[in-house]
């Protein structure tokens, strides 16, 4: 499992997809087994902290990574 922590504002968002390279029967079945869990952690001022935790085949972005 991989964690990644991170902070959002209103109108941002995370995408999560199969990581570059990664095999897709395997994810499948990590993700089977596992799951993703998504906790928030804080809300203060608009914001709120995420703490995310998902099998690595699992990529985690801000979405402004993916479309800047």
């Amino acid at each position: 499992m991989s964690h990644l922590m991170l902070t959002r504002r209103a109108g941002q968002s995370i995408v999560l997809t199969l990581a570059p390279g990664a095999d897709l029967e395997k994810a499948l079945h990590q993700f089977l087994r596992d799951g993703i869990t998504v906790e928030i952690r804080q809300i203060e001022s608009g914001s709120v902290r995420v703490s995310i935790d998902a099998p690595r085949t699992i990529q985690i972005l801000r979405n402004e990574l993916i479309h800047p």
